[in-house]
């Protein structure tokens, strides 16, 4: 049995996506009900993603999401690291720095001197940038598993993050709303898990490029408000500068 599943995904692996006729083709000895239990318990253990009339390989979709969340990091890589640079040289070395997920602050994450920060974060790809430095802790925080970013989120998360006491969030955003002064995301998971870092750390860094500005996303998680400093590329809009740094947030 063991055997024949291994089989059953190594096939499916090398092929990314097949249908059961795929199946009864390449297992010609094996019946149809039974390559169908096969798929259920492959699904089961996470191996493969069945489809109507067949079956996708996890790996496949996981290659197509890295592309994705890798074609977002490339976009704007330049005011992304200017951000970076800028906001590395606010976080004092032996801090408590929570580091929010998004390809801004995994551009901060490799700018991040190799000192002996404690970092807390909910984000895989920010967890492994850091933790190939040699000095920095590293946190993970646990929850539900997002596929197209790779974050964790969820109650597990939140309850996470009650526990733990943060110094510094360095933070991002999908989207800026300038008549509300508002932060915002994509998912309401998301915002519910930034919203809950905001309100625990001493003190909260935005890094945002002028790209996010008036970008509408649904979920907002914080304004202006609850915000100590932001962190910002040349192309953000100067006159909006001015008016954030009359608000009382310090704008670098």
């Amino acid at each position: 049995m063991k055997d024949r599943l291994a089989l059953i995904k190594e096939f499916i692996d090398k092929n990314g996506k097949v249908s059961l006729h795929d199946l009864e083709v390449a297992f010609s000895d094996v019946s149809s009900m039974t390559l169908r239990r096969d798929l259920n318990k492959l699904e089961e253990e996470n191996a493969i993603l069945k489809i109507p009339g067949g079956a996708i390989s996890v790996d496949s979709v996981l290659r197509a999401k890295e592309a994705d969340f890798a074609e977002r990091i490339v976009y704007n890589a330049q005011e992304k690291a200017e951000i970076a640079n800028k906001a590395v040289g606010i976080i004092e070395p032996s801090s408590c720095v929570f580091i929010d997920g998004g390809s801004t602050t995994l551009s901060f994450a490799r700018a991040l001197p190799d000192e002996d920060y404690y970092v807390l974060t909910n984000a895989l790809v920010i967890a492994e940038t850091v933790i190939r430095k040699s000095k920095p802790k590293v946190a993970l925080l646990g929850g539900d598993l997002r596929r197209n970013n790779f974050i964790t989120v969820g109650n597990t998360c939140l309850d996470f993050i009650d526990k733990i006491n943060i110094q510094v969030a360095v933070m991002t955003a999908t989207g800026f709303n300038r008549e509300t002064g508002s932060f915002t995301c994509g998912m309401q998971t998301e915002a519910e898990v930034k919203k809950k870092v905001i309100e625990k750390a001493d003190t909260v860094l935005m890094l945002l490029d002028g790209s996010k500005v008036n970008k509408k996303t649904p979920y907002s998680f914080a304004t202006l408000r609850d915000i100590d400093i932001m962190v910002v590329d040349k192309s953000f809009p100067e006159d909006l500068k001015h008016a954030i740094e009359s608000s009382g947030v310090k704008v670098y």
